[in-house]
């Protein structure tokens, strides 16, 4: 059975569900006198009559000064106008999601940045860790637990960076781990769910077998302090799968954009979302990538998706706008995560044009 935590989702028929001119003169270039400038010929009376404060006069510049600074400035409106013009329209977004929230969430994107570091950053990278050889066992087990309670895969996500942070700079008991995992889970629930979405505690007690093991909601409560305590009440955690909901919501494939050589087709943003979703998860499982941070882990996942599906051009100046990294900037980040899907999924890698070459795919 392929999990839906680790596979691009297929439907009940097994087909994939993806994959202004410038002012040439300011206002005080020239002050307009009161009377009538003298002529040339009565100069001391001019010098008399301006030092009594009758008129004041400003040296006018040359015209070839002023035409030159007033080409460069129609040179900068007009190539800024041509930018604009030039500048691609997302695809398959009829309301701009600013418009359909009535907020700026380029705030809110900002925001994430200023936080990311709270619990992935290259500082706090700890391939050393003593959990390590065992965590991918954890995270199947918390992606097992998180698909039979129905919570959404950032919830997942999220659990998983709590885990991370606590297990990489304490050692924990071997027989703690199963509890503060579930803990884990249902403190990121309560955090990034709706409240009936959260799994009740003796359920998830019975679910995951703690309660066969002597725990009781109480214990199970103290699990839960305990993860709290660790991360000093502090939830907001920004894995990278929060930052591509953002990146897709702005848009992330553009109107002239090209699929295999032709022209887009309704479905290529799902592809992209399909894709994107699955590089999240498969990155997720590999501790090596927490030496990135989110964002920047985030960009090259968006990168990796459009070469998988052979969208052309690959990276675009809306892009770089859009994520703050230009291509240059990700192409490590990019090389580590395709060469990890290419080691995990042998051959998957040269056919991944079609959003059947990863809807096929399970994890090992």
């Amino acid at each position: 059975k392929t999990k839906n935590f680790h596979s691009i989702a297929t439907n009940n028929k097994g087909q994939t569900q993806i994959p202004a001119m410038p002012r040439l003169f300011n206002s005080d270039s020239l002050m307009v006198c009161s009377k009538m400038i003298p002529s040339s010929s009565s100069s001391a009376n001019q010098s008399k009559q301006s030092s009594q404060g009758l008129c004041t006069f400003k040296p006018i510049q040359t015209w070839e000064r002023h035409s030159s600074t007033a080409v460069q400035s129609l040179q900068q409106v007009t190539m800024g106008s041509i930018e604009e013009v030039m500048e691609s329209m997302p695809y398959g977004i009829e309301t701009p999601i600013d418009e359909k929230l009535m907020i700026c969430t380029e705030d809110l994107f900002l925001d994430m940045r200023e936080r990311q570091v709270d619990f992935v950053s290259p500082s706090a990278y700890s391939p050393g860790a003593s959990y390590l050889p065992y965590r991918r066992y954890l995270v199947d087990w918390m992606s097992d637990v998180g698909e039979q309670c129905r919570l959404h895969n950032t919830t997942v996500h999220v659990s998983i960076l709590f885990l991370d942070k606590v297990f990489r700079s304490r050692d924990i008991p071997r027989s703690q781990w199963q509890l503060l995992a579930t803990a884990c889970l249902s403190v990121a629930a309560k955090y990034e769910e709706a409240e009936e979405h959260c799994p009740p505690i003796p359920e998830l007690l019975q679910l995951t077998k703690l309660s066969s093991a002597g725990h009781t909601s109480l214990s199970f409560r103290e699990g839960e302090l305990e993860i709290l305590r660790h991360l000093g009440w502090r939830l907001r955690a920004i894995p990278p799968l929060h930052v591509i909901g953002y990146f897709l919501a702005k848009g992330t494939t553009f109107e002239d954009d090209t699929w295999q050589g032709r022209a887009l087709i309704e479905k290529i943003p799902k592809y992209v979302k399909k894709y994107a979703e699955f590089f999240c998860n498969l990155t997720l499982q590999e501790y090596a990538f927490q030496q990135y941070l989110p964002v920047h882990l985030a960009t090259a996942i968006l990168l990796a998706s459009r070469v998988a599906l052979q969208l052309q051009p690959r990276w675009r100046p809306e892009l770089a706008r859009l994520t703050g990294y230009e291509e240059a900037e990700i192409t490590d980040v990019f090389q580590h995560v395709w060469s990890y899907y290419e080691e995990q999924f042998p051959g998957h890698g040269s056919r991944a044009g079609s959003p059947r070459g990863v809807a096929n795919v399970s994890y090992p």
